[in-house]
């Protein structure tokens, strides 16, 4: 998915123009509530339905546009989610956001990187600070799952707490999750915030255990996880 490079590539000092850091974001949010196979498929396709990730552009639309041309157009593709029109929607608020940023502070990735400043450098808290409602750095269409990712799309090292990895940290034993009564095939427990940040705090850890990043250690229980991977089980994953 680029996570890995693109952690690599900031660590080199890599930086990302406004274009780039929507992109990031795009992808993120259309990875919500689908297989990202159906979006893979159509990542070629996306620049030019996006004006070329112009962020100052896509910030000007409205909620007609996305209803009567872009969510159309995914559905033509097959490639749409019950939750597109309402993500897509927030995005335009959040493109609002930074490119009010940008032409104060220089960038859109000013944003991001004064985030990290204000909270250490830590890319866990980062996450939590723009998913959380209380958080004067939310942004609209993103939870702290999809915060995460969109940090990881533009090259801050971490680890998203989506259902994939949070069944696999509780059946690996990394973490121990108050609300996990009903252990389906494939069920995640009902994480709290706290525990989102416990999740990719061991997980962080693990990776470190191993000596890789969190983004690699992240795409390969995905892999074990995903219905486009090999979609194990909980009990396949606390056998491991």
């Amino acid at each position: 998915m680029g996570q890995v490079k693109a952690v690599k590539e900031r660590t080199e000092g890599k930086t990302w123009n406004d274009a780039e850091i929507f992109e990031g974001l795009l992808k993120s949010v259309l990875s919500s509530n689908t297989d990202w196979s159906t979006i893979e498929r159509v990542l070629p396709e996306l620049s030019s339905l996006f004006d070329g990730f112009n962020l100052e552009s896509y910030s000007q639309l409205s909620e007609l546009d996305i209803t009567t041309r872009f969510v159309p157009w995914f559905e033509e593709r097959s490639a749409g989610s019950q939750t597109l029109q309402r993500s897509l929607t927030y995005l335009i608020k959040t493109a609002k956001i930074l490119v009010d940023w940008s032409s104060k502070h220089g960038s859109a990735e000013n944003y991001f990187t004064s985030l990290l400043d204000h909270v250490q450098g830590d890319p866990k808290i980062a996450a939590m600070k723009l998913g959380l409602p209380s958080s004067r750095y939310k942004l609209p269409a993103f939870g702290i799952a999809l915060a995460a990712e969109a940090l990881r799309n533009i090259g801050f090292d971490l680890v998203k707490p989506d259902r994939h990895i949070l069944r696999a940290a509780g059946s690996f034993g990394l973490v121990e999750f108050i609300r996990w009564e009903d252990r389906g095939a494939t069920k995640p427990p009902n994480a709290r915030p706290s525990e989102l940040l416990e999740t990719m705090s061991n997980m962080e850890k693990f990776a470190e255990s191993v000596g890789e990043c969190s983004c690699l250690v992240d795409n390969a229980i995905w892999l074990l996880c995903a219905r486009s991977g090999s979609h194990l089980s909980n009990e396949d994953l606390k056998g491991l």
